[in-house]
Parts: C-alpha cells; structure tokens; sequence
C-alpha cells in the first residue's frame, strides 16, 4: 500500500525541483518578473507545478506563495555562492542584479561562503518549514489528501507509455531495473548539469531533463 508522505516533505521535494526551474531562468530575472507572472508561467507546460486554480483559494493562495518564495530565497543563496548575483524578491517584482561588493560579506564559517551583509527575516520566515505548518494545519492536511486522491484517480497529468520511456532513456535509465527515489534523484541531478544553461547545456535541454524527473517522479510514486 502506498504512503501519503507528509505535508512539510512533499512541499520541500516541490520547492526543491522549483528552484532547479527557476535557476533555468535567469534570462527573466536579469529583465525581472512579477510573483503573478512567474506563477502562471509554473502553472502551464512543460511545469505544470502549480494548479489552475492556484491564486483563487486562499489557502492554495498562501501554499503557492510559500513555496515560490522558499524555493526563491534558496536560489538567491546558490547565484550568491556561485558569484552571479543577487535576486530581489518582491511579490510585484523579482530582479536578478549584478553583484555590488556592499552588499556582501564573508561569513565567519571558515568555509567562505559569500552571504547578504544583513540579515533578512523575511528570508528567514520563508525558509523556515515550520511557518508553513503553523498556517491551518488541517485545513492544509486536508488540501494534501485531496491532491494525492486526484492523483491516484489520474485526474491530473498524464503519461503515455512512449512519455515513460522517453523520460527513462533522457536520464540513462534501464525501463527493466526498479529505481529507487534516491537513485532517480542521483541521475536527474547529474543530468541537469550536464544540460544545464549555466553549465554549456541550454534551457531546452534543462527543461526536457526536468520534465523526465517529474515524469519518473508520479509514474514510480503512484504506480
């Protein structure tokens, strides 16, 4: 029988793969995006990680926006520690900016990582998976049960058999050999930096590696 992961996890394994998709797409925050925009972009395909009726709700309201601004304070942190820059995050405007040395320190951790001059508690809170939890938790709890049912029924997205092996064949898979999620995780990551814009690859080649993750993703998941 197949166990509902938790609330926390399942959104943090969400907000985890947003923000290998939001580091696909420097070339909007360089022009910078609205929190509106950016979420409708995540809601059509090849994403389709938010729902339709994602902005609607007020509790789907919030769910969405927690999600989009943890994964977004993480990447601010990455381009930071890879010297790219720093985002701006703003619900009417997130902006990727060239890096100003006032805006840096060097953290005291004796492993150079390069971090914001002042704290930012807004960072803070939305990094933090315990001010998800506090916000209705059952009204939440609830809102997890149903998506999963809607899952299981196939009322979601869905994948022909030629989607499976396509998604198997793109990250070096064998269709014949169990994947474990660890194993999965492993060769998506080593995938996506191959195909990766930063790294030579191009934001195609990252959104085809990503669109394979999530398909092996549900297919393994709700078997």
């Amino acid at each position: 029988m197949y166990t509902q992961p938790d609330a926390s996890h399942t959104y943090a394994m969400q907000a985890e793969l947003l923000v290998d998709i939001l580091s696909t797409q420097k070339s909007q925050f360089t022009k910078g995006i609205t929190e509106y925009a950016l979420i409708e972009i995540l809601k059509k395909p090849p994403y389709q990680l938010f729902e339709e009726d994602a902005l609607r709700d007020p509790l789907m309201l919030f769910k969405t926006h927690f999600i989009l601004f943890n994964a977004l304070y993480q990447l601010r942190q990455y381009w930071i520690e890879q010297n790219e820059g720093v985002l701006e995050i703003h619900a009417l405007g997130i902006k990727l900016n060239l890096f100003k040395e006032r805006h840096l320190t060097q953290s005291n951790d004796g492993l150079g990582m390069t971090t914001l001059e002042n704290p930012d508690p807004l960072a803070t809170y939305y990094l933090d998976w315990g001010n998800f939890e506090e916000a209705d938790r059952d009204t939440v709890d609830n809102l997890l049960n149903a998506f999963w049912e809607r899952m299981l029924k196939g009322d979601t997205v869905s994948y022909t058999q030629g989607d499976i092996e396509k998604a198997h064949f793109l990250l070096g898979l064998s269709l014949n050999q169990p994947v474990t999620l660890l194993q999965l995780k492993r060769v998506y990551k080593r995938s996506l930096q191959s195909a990766h814009p930063d790294k030579g690859g191009t934001q195609q080649d990252a959104q085809a590696v990503i669109h394979a993750y999530q398909t092996l993703c549900r297919y393994y998941s709700f078997k």
